[in-house]
C-alpha cells in the first residue's frame, strides 16, 4: 500500500481503529505533585521513536571494533555508517508519518538517522491521538518547572509494530542533576604552605600526575584528540565555567600551560555561558579537570539548556556527537538520575544512542554518583543503581582517596535493573557476588545486571570558583581526571599512528586491567534493610563523610561496585597497548 492510500485508510478508519495501550504507569512517583488539568489548546511537544533497522548488527559491530583481539579493533564506523544500522524502515516511516500528518501541527526529524521524529500538537489533539488524559505536575524537592504527563497512552494496532515508544507522556523524570559534591574548605588560608606532595588529603594535578603517572605535555599535535565537557544551565542547575578563575586555575596549580589557555563553546537550545559567578562548582570542577590535566588537549564544553526530562538531554548531546564531522574522541559527564527516573524504554533508547557512538569510537565517561549503594536513601529495602552508569556502553567512574588508595565512601555503585551484564564483564561480577557478598542482601539488588562502576579516580581536589581556592568532593571530580587519562593515552597512540581506544570496557576488562592498580581498602554507604537509618556520621569533615552502614558494598580484590577495576595508572596502560612511555 502506498504512503497516500494508508494515510487515506487510516483517515477513513480512524473512528474504528482499535487501540493498544502501549506504555502505562502505576502510580505517579511520590516527588511530584499534580497542579491541575492543561488548556485544550496548549501546545506540547513528542518525541516518536520509530523501530530501528538493525541494532543487533550495530552490537557486533561495537564488539568488533572495541574488543583489542578483534582484527576489526580500532575501525570504527562514520556517522552515516553508523545510520544505516539505525534508519528505520522505509514501511515504519511511512505507516507512522500517515498516522500522525492529519493530527499533528508539524512533525520534524529529532535524531539524524530520523529514528526518532518529534511531533507538535495540542494537548486536545494528543489526548484523541494517543487516546488518554493529560494532567500537570511538578517536582516538589527541585521545585521544577511543570511537567504534562499522563499514566498511560494507546497507539492503533497497525501501528504499533512500527513505534517503540513516544516520550514523554509517562515519563517522570526530572532533569539531569549534579550528583552532590561535598565542599570541604573554601578559601582556605593554609593552601600555599600545603606541600606539594605527598597530597595526603586534597589533590591538584601535579598529584594526580605524581600517583597516576600522567605526562605534563602532549606528543602528537592532533586536532582530532578532543575532550568533551557536558554541561547544562537551565534555571533549576546554574552550572557555567568562568574564563577567569581558568586562568586563575592555571597559573595557581598549572604555570606550565598558558593562563590563556580556554575551551570551545558550544550552545544547545539556547544556553548561555554566564561569566558572573552566578553558577556553581560543577561546571568549574569539569573545565578545570580538563583543560588543566590533559594539557593539549584541546577541551570543548556543551552547554545545553536542555529538555524537561533527563532523556530528551541526554539525546540532545547524542544527537549533537552523531552530527559532528570530528567529535570529541573522548566525552565526560558529571550529571546522572536514578535509573528508575527513566522509563526503561526511554533508558534503553539512551542507552542504544550511546552505543552508536561506541561505534563511532568515541569514549562515553560517565561519574558514578555520590550517594553510595542506594543513592542516600536510607531506611531503604534497595541498592539504587544510576543513570546512564549502568548502561554497557558508557564506562563509569567512581571515586578513591589517595594514600592509601580507599574507596570514596559516597561512591555509587551496585547492579542494574534494566540492562543485563555485558559479556565483558560477567567474570567479574560474579566472582564479586560469589566472594564477597556471600548471598547477603537477597532481594536488594539484581545479580545479573550491568554493574557499575568501571573504574574509579580521585575524589577531591581544588578548584578556583568566583576568584578563590576551593575544594571539592564527588565522582564529579573523577570523571574529568578518568577522561583526561584517556585522552592522554589517546595521544601516544594517535603520535604512534594508531587509533585512540574508542568504546573503553572490552579493552578495560580484558589487557588494560594491566593499566588499572586496583583498591581493595574501604567501603561505600548504604542503607538500612530494617527500615532505620543504618547510617551513623562520625567525626567532623572530611571524616564526616566515613559511614557504618548495615549493608553496602565492599571494596576487594578485582572488580567492586565502589572503585570498579581500579585507578589510572598510565604507564601501565601504555605497556597493555604496546607503547613505550
Amino acid at each position: 500500500m502506498t504512503p497516500t492510500r494508508l494515510a487515506l485508510f487510516l483517515s477513513l478508519t480512524r473512528s474504528v481503529l482499535s487501540m493498544v495501550m502501549h506504555e502505562r504507569i502505576s502510580s505517579v512517583p511520590p516527588a511530584f505533585k499534580l497542579l491541575g488539568t492543561p488548556a485544550p489548546s496548549q501546545q506540547i511537544d513528542l518525541l516518536v521513536a520509530l523501530v530501528q533497522s538493525n541494532m543487533t548488527g550495530l552490537e557486533w559491530v561495537v564488539e568488533a571494533v572495541s574488543t583489542p583481539s578483534s582484527p576489526s579493533y580500532g575501525q570504527y564506523l562514520s556517522a552515516d555508517q553508523v545510520a544505516q544500522y539505525v534508519k528505520p524502515p522505509a514501511a515504519s516511516v511511512s505507516t507512522v508519518l500517515a498516522w500522525l500528518g492529519p493530527n499533528v501541527a508539524s512533525v520534524t526529524p529529532y535524531s539524524p538517522a530520523g529514528d526518532i521524529l518529534q511531533v507538535s500538537l495540542s494537548i486536545a489533539q494528543a489526548e484523541a491521538l494517543f487516546d488518554t488524559k493529560f494532567s500537570t505536575y511538578t517536582h516538589m524537592p527541585s521545585n521544577g518547572p511543570p511537567m504534562i504527563r499522563a499514566m498511560n497512552y494507546s497507539v492503533p494496532d497497525v501501528v504499533q509494530p512500527h513505534i517503540q515508544f513516544v516520550h514523554p507522556i509517562v515519563a517522570f523524570a526530572t532533569r539531569p542533576r549534579i550528583l552532590a559534591p561535598f565542599p570541604q574548605h573554601v578559601d582556605d588560608p593554609r593552601f600555599n604552605r600545603r606541600q606539594l606532595a605527598p597530597c595526603e588529603d586534597i589533590v591538584r594535578p601535579v598529584c594526580l600526575q605524581e600517583f597516576y603517572g600522567l605526562p605534563n605535555k602532549t606528543i602528537s599535535s592532533s586536532a582530532d584528540n578532543k575532550i568533551g565537557v557536558q554541561g547544562y544551565n537551565d534555571p533549576s542547575l546554574g552550572e557555567y565555567a568562568n574564563l577567569n578563575d581558568l586562568s586563575l586555575f592555571l597559573g595557581q596549580f598549572r604555570p606550565d600551560i598558558p593562563a590563556t589557555t580556554s575551551f570551545q563553546l558550544v550552545s544547545l537550545n539556547g544556553a548561555k555561558n554566564l561569566q558572573d559567578n552566578s553558577g556553581g562548582l560543577e561546571g568549574q570542577i569539569d573545565i578545570q579537570y580538563t583543560v588543566g590535566v590533559a594539557g593539549g588537549v584541546p577541551v570543548t564544553y556543551l552547554l545545553d539548556e536542555g529538555g524537561d526530562d533527563a532523556a530528551t538531554s541526554y539525546m540532545n548531546t547524542i544527537n549533537w556527537l552523531l552530527s559532528q564531522e570530528h567529535p570529541p574522541r573522548v566525552f565526560t559527564t558529571s550529571y546522572g538520575n536514578e535509573e528508575t527516573d527513566l522509563t526503561r524504554s526511554a533508558a534503553t533508547a539512551v542507552c542504544n544512542g550511546y552505543m552508536q557512538l561506541a561505534a563511532m569510537g568515541i569514549s562515553m565517561i560517565f561519574a558514578s554518583g555520590d550517594g553510595g549503594a542506594a543513592d542516600n536513601q536510607f531506611g531503604c529495602t534497595s541498592f539504587v543503581p544510576m543513570f546512564p552508569p549502568t548502561c554497557p556502553y558508557v564506562t563509569s567512574v567512581g571515586g578513591t582517596f589517595f594514600q592509601p588508595p580507599t574507596a570514596f565512601q559516597s561512591s555509587a555503585g551496585g547492579f542494574s535493573n534494566y540492562f543485563p551484564v555485558p559479556r565483558f564483564q560477567v567474570a567479574d561480577t560474579q566472582n564479586y557476588i560469589k566472594t564477597a557478598v556471600h548471598g547477603a542482601y537477597s532481594g536488594m539488588y539484581n545479580k545479573s545486571g550491568r554493574g557499575f562502576p568501571d573504574v574509579a579516580a580521585e575524589w577531591e581536589v581544588y578548584v578556583v570558583n568566583a576568584g578563590g581556592v576551593t575544594s571539592i568532593g564527588g565522582t564529579s571530580c573523577a570523571s574529568p581526571i578518568f577522561a583526561s587519562f584517556i585522552a592522554l593515552v589517546n595521544d601516544r597512540l594517535i603520535a604512534a599512528g594508531r587509533p585512540a581506544l574508542g568504546f573503553l570496557n572490552p579493552l578495560l576488562y580484558s589487557i588494560g586491567r594491566a593499566g588499572l592498580d586496583d583498591v581493595v581498602v574501604g567501603q561505600s554507604s548504604g542503607c538500612s534493610k530494617s527500615g532505620t537509618t543504618g547510617c551513623v556520621i562520625l567525626g567532623s569533615p572530611p571524616d564526616a563523610l566515613t559511614y557504618k552502614t548495615n549493608h553496602r558494598w565492599n571494596a576487594t580484590t578485582g572488580w567492586d561496585p565502589i572503585t570498579g577495576l581500579g585507578t589510572p595508572n598510565f604507564k601501565g596502560m601504555l605497556n597493555a597497548l604496546g607503547l613505550r612511555d
